[in-house]
């Protein structure tokens, strides 16, 4: 049940982080980008990183996940 949960959990943060590195790509791509563009890619990584679901393990995590 343990390992469900932790794969679940993986799955979105690699989607998460996915993501953001699709978000930066487009930035790059377009050119000279502004300074709230990288802010707001850098905070969308932080904040995947920092889930509160990565950091307790519990159950109730692992559903917030589906």
């Amino acid at each position: 049940m343990m390992l469900e949960l932790y794969k679940k959990m993986y799955a979105t943060l690699v989607g998460r982080v996915d993501q953001s590195i699709s978000d930066l790509l487009n930035i790059a791509i377009q050119g000279p980008c502004g300074r709230d563009q990288v802010l707001k890619a850098a905070e969308e990584l932080r904040q995947a990183l920092a889930e509160d679901m990565y950091l307790d393990g519990t159950e109730d995590a692992g559903q917030a996940v589906d």
